[in-house]
């Protein structure tokens, strides 16, 4: 997986939204927040937050201080930079994790629950109430809840309304695999591709970004040379092939972005982020996924983010920590979160207000519901995503069938 300053090419936004953020009344809504008391008077707690841009790291700062005054607590908030994920496990090992740690669900949580160095979080009264099952059990390992989910991101389709003007097509969204190999071609004219992917490897962006193809073609992740991922690497050969798709995208990562950004490319896939990015210089629209066959449904793959506690030996202190996580999850904080930092709220309510207030986001919305998670493969989808990395590579741009390719980068 790449790590979160990779995944995440996101824009700072205007100081003024966050200024309108540090307003509202952190612990609202949502998951109940615990009554001011003075049970926690003295306690000292340490929380650490691994997502460095603005102004995600100052709303998370704020809502946490927020919290901690309202329980009469004394709260450090940290951002780590760098490799986040080593950092925690040496904590671990050193027996200094953070009392409350942002954690992403693929890799973090299920590595340090195994080590037992987190608190179940249900001997606090805190549930996943109000959460989407596919949601739910992202901060569940072994069936206990040891993370509370705060946000997800998922994928959707985004496409430049000015492309679809000028090549005299309708914002329909595809709906099949070949309906989207010809709206690409209707738009691809000499300046401007009618789709830009990712397609490199090693930075992560490939896997992320074509999991929701296979997916919609009724794929198994676990099973790279099945039906579903087949045509779905077919998909890709047949977008080179019509010329829609440039054969360089074998050299994009998750900066294949900027091809869409800069009018490049008609069409792209990228996550909730650029929802609220200010600086898209073109109105644009999203789309959810294509399916492989009309009348199938379509799927994503979701990543979840979830805060933690550390397990303590000083019961008043591990209390405090979950208090502090059930008061951050509120509705309004995680509304708030994703109107500006372009995520999606882990709350159903609060989803249905994020798509109230940015309309774009209702194809990420849809899509929770269901959605799958590939942290459910364990350290198997290491190896997967590197092999789905060199199938399409191999079939796209060397020429193979898809079938061959993908048998080909599996050793079946």
């Amino acid at each position: 997986m790449a790590s979160t300053a990779q995944r995440l090419r996101r824009v700072a936004l205007p100081a003024a939204g966050l200024t309108a953020a540090l307003a509202l009344t952190a612990c609202a809504g949502g998951q109940a927040a615990p009554a001011q008391t003075d049970g926690f008077d003295g306690v000292k707690l340490t929380v650490w937050n691994s997502i460095d841009f603005e102004p995600y790291q100052g709303l998370q700062k704020q809502y946490f201080e927020s919290c901690a005054a309202d329980l009469g607590i004394t709260v450090d908030v940290e951002t780590q930079s760098g490799d986040y994920t080593t950092k925690l496990l040496q904590a671990a090992g050193a027996k200094s994790l953070p009392d409350v740690a942002l954690l992403s669900t693929d890799t973090q949580l299920p590595q340090l629950a195994s080590q037992g160095v987190l608190a179940d979080l249900g001997q606090y009264d805190i549930t996943t109430d109000g959460l989407a099952d596919s949601v739910a059990g992202l901060g569940t390992y072994q069936n206990t809840l040891y993370g509370l989910p705060v946000q997800v991101e998922d994928y959707a389709i985004f496409y430049n309304k000015a492309a679809f003007a000028a090549a005299g097509v309708s914002e329909t969204a595809p709906k099949t695999f070949d309906d989207l190999v010809k709206l690409a071609g209707s738009l691809t004219t000499a300046d401007q591709k009618g789709i830009v992917l990712p397609g490199i490897a090693g930075d992560g962006s490939t896997p992320v970004y074509f999991l929701p193809f296979l997916l919609s073609a009724g794929g198994d992740p676990a099973d790279p040379t099945g039906a579903g991922s087949v045509a779905a690497v077919d998909l890709y050969k047949n977008l080179v092939a019509n010329g829609s798709l440039s054969s360089e995208f074998v050299n994009w990562g998750w900066d294949s972005i900027d091809q869409w950004t800069s009018q490049k490319a008609a069409l792209t896939v990228s996550g909730p982020w650029n929802l609220v990015d200010t600086s898209i210089p073109f109105e644009w629209g999203t789309f959810p996924f294509p399916t492989a066959k009309a009348g199938e449904s379509s799927k994503v793959n979701l990543l979840g983010y979830v805060y933690g506690a550390a397990a303590n030996s000083d019961a008043k202190k591990e209390a405090a920590a979950a208090a502090l996580i059930k008061c951050r999850a509120s509705e309004e904080n995680q509304i708030d979160t994703a109107v500006q930092g372009g995520y999606i709220p882990a709350l159903k309510t609060a989803q249905d207000a994020f798509v109230q207030k940015v309309p774009s986001a209702a194809p990420f919305v849809d899509a929770v519901d269901g959605a799958y998670n590939s942290a459910q493969l364990g350290t198997e989808w290491n190896t997967l995503q590197q092999q789905y990395v060199d199938a399409i590579q191999a079939a796209t741009v060397g020429g193979q069938t898809a079938q061959a390719a993908l048998e080909q980068a599996s050793g079946k």
